[in-house]
């Protein structure tokens, strides 16, 4: 006699929770390394448009913090524990921490790299979340790429070179 699935109070399969979980816990230490290396970055950055950062950064440190925020919450919601201490955080972020001491244009990649690392990662997730399902955490996810889609955007818009810019400046300062 075969059993059947376990499943958790909100009806999701037990297999798929534990599946979702570690993928979840990471996602979300990711989210807090970028989260400290944009205060770090605010706190230390410099350049001629430096003063653009110090209007942009708050925008996506708010993210960072609500993205940390929804996914601990979600991990607990499929009975799972979300990394509690920032030992946990950097065992499980595949970002790198990074001092800080940042030229504008530096940062702007930073972010950049960083987005775009984390939306493959969210991708991922995002599968995972539609096999099992979990509507709710596919909501999540889903809510922060699309923040993160229209910054990449920004993003790129910004640190593209004009001609002027090609034909007669040296290369970033970095």
């Amino acid at each position: 006699m075969t059993s059947a699935p376990t499943t958790l109070p909100n009806q999701i399969d037990q297999m798929w929770a534990d599946r979702l979980t570690p993928a979840l816990n990471a996602l979300l230490a990711d989210f807090e390394v970028f989260r400290f290396n944009l205060r770090g970055a605010l706190w230390n950055g410099w350049g001629e448009q430096f003063t653009v950062m110090v209007d942009v950064l708050p925008k996506y440190i708010g993210h960072a913090e609500n993205a940390v925020s929804a996914l601990g919450r979600r991990v607990r919601c499929l009975e799972g524990h979300p990394p509690s201490t920032m030992e946990a955080m950097m065992e499980l972020a595949q970002l790198r921490a990074h001092d800080g001491t940042f030229h504008h244009r530096a940062c702007m990649r930073m972010i950049r790299e960083s987005l775009s690392h984390l939306l493959r990662a969210e991708r991922e997730v995002l599968t995972s979340a539609q096999h099992a399902g979990d509507e709710v955490t596919a909501q999540c996810i889903s809510q922060m790429m699309e923040f993160q889609e229209e910054a990449l955007w920004h993003l790129r818009s910004s640190l593209r070179r004009s001609a002027f810019e090609s034909n007669y400046l040296p290369g970033d300062p970095a």
